[in-house]
């Protein structure tokens, strides 16, 4: 992959730079060890001459001075861009010995287990919601030396299974404390049983494109001393607010984000940091000081577009929606007992405790009805007197019961 060689190449550069640092220290330690040498053999002797001890203070001078140099140079950790598998604690140590840019790139969710507490007996994650916003931070553990990150940067990369990704509901804190809110998710459609066995290539100046433009990025960052702002131009800034007006009325009770503005409210920021790494990529010679166009956050309009899409996708997956957990629900036992007509009372019955009366039954009923799953039949007209009014029958639609049950 492109990336790999991107990865390797920069690793490749970072560490000569270690490399040089160790061998100062070590020419360092030599230098010290030739002075201790020459300290022992000018050693004063019974009658030494004055000539003589001056030369050996001078040794003692010189063997001062190398060690208080040697004392205050420190080697760097060596260079390190990722991790696939690492505690909180270890990311955070990690974290400091690298300046405060970290990133866990790994196939498997075996982090998210891990924040879950699988070792800690508790969720601990807090590294990964500093990381998310450059957050300063200071731990201090009994025995250990204070870690001190001015600003943590951490990057996620993770190719969870979908049981990984809906088993993330069965920690409540990675919700509650923020966590998936902070998180782009991708869940693509499974390919299985239709996947391509010549498919088509990256291009080779596409992935050598790639490799320049991800190196040069990487280099000429890594070597900034100081964070640089980025600004947009003012059209750009009055897309962003247009982003804003468009994105506060979805999170309104019965619109689409009204389940989720822990992410929804992080979406408009989403966007933004979009538009600025998709600056750097195209000034990645260093030209990123111009302000931020209108077209590139268009496109990093069009990329948030996607991501929001699919976090939808991914917090139904956790069942964070409740109307559609409520569907999901009632399409699982119609699926289970081949129930072609039924009412709501019949859905509470079978479904205690969690639906305990009928109208816990509606929103559910609704989301089945709008995707077809489900239609109400006409009401039989009311017969004159007392008593109550006929409930309403449902009749479930042939193929629901035919074919594997499918999300709504």
């Amino acid at each position: 992959m492109p990336e790999d060689a991107s990865i390797r190449q920069v690793q490749s550069a970072l560490s000569v730079g270690f490399g040089r640092v160790k061998r100062i220290k070590e020419l360092y330690a030599e230098r010290l060890a030739d002075l201790h040498r020459a300290v022992v053999q000018a050693l004063p002797e019974r009658d030494e001459p004055p000539r003589v001890a001056v030369v050996r203070e001078q040794h003692l001078a010189d063997a001062r001075i190398a060690a208080e140099r040697l004392q205050e140079l420190q080697v760097p950790a060596e260079p390190r861009l990722f991790s696939d598998d690492a505690t909180p604690e270890v990311l955070t140590s990690q974290l400091a010995q690298q300046g405060g840019r970290m990133a866990v790139l790994s196939p498997e969710g075996e982090i998210f287990s891990i924040a879950a507490g699988r070792y800690s007996g508790a969720p601990h994650f807090a590294v990964l919601k500093h990381g998310h916003a450059g957050e300063g931070m200071r731990i201090d553990r009994v025995g250990r030396a204070s870690e001190v990150i001015e600003s943590a940067h951490v990057t996620l990369g993770i190719c969870p299974q979908p049981d990984v990704l809906a088993g993330l509901a069965d920690t409540p804190q990675f919700r509650g404390q923020g966590l998936l809110g902070r998180l782009l998710y991708s869940v693509p459609a499974p390919l299985l049983g239709y996947r391509d066995a010549s498919p088509e290539l990256i291009p080779a100046h596409i992935a050598q494109t790639y490799t320049d433009t991800l190196t040069s990025l990487i280099t000429r960052l890594h070597g900034l001393s100081e964070p640089v702002s980025l600004t947009f131009s003012d059209a750009g800034t009055a897309a962003v607010q247009e982003l804003l007006r468009e994105t506060e009325p979805r999170f309104r009770p019965g619109n689409d984000l009204a389940h989720m503005p822990d992410w929804g409210g992080k979406f408009p920021g989403a966007v933004v940091r979009i538009a600025g790494l998709l600056h750097l990529a195209h000034h990645h010679h260093g030209t990123w000081t111009r302000p931020i166009s209108t077209e590139t956050f268009a496109c990093a309009r069009q990329i948030g577009d996607y991501f929001l899409t699919h976090a939808q996708a991914a917090y139904d997956l956790i069942g964070a929606d409740p109307d559609l957990a409520d569907a999901r629900a009632l399409r699982d036992w119609l699926a289970r007992t081949g129930t072609h007509r039924f009412t709501a009372s019949d859905a509470v019955q079978a479904l205690r405790p969690r639906f305990r009366k009928v109208a816990d039954t509606e929103a559910g009923l609704r989301v089945l009805d709008a995707h077809g799953w489900i239609r109400r039949l006409p009401s039989a007209p009311r017969a004159n007197g007392p008593g109550r009014a006929r409930a309403a029958v449902y009749e479930v639609h042939p193929h629901a019961l035919e074919d594997p049950p499918r999300d709504p």
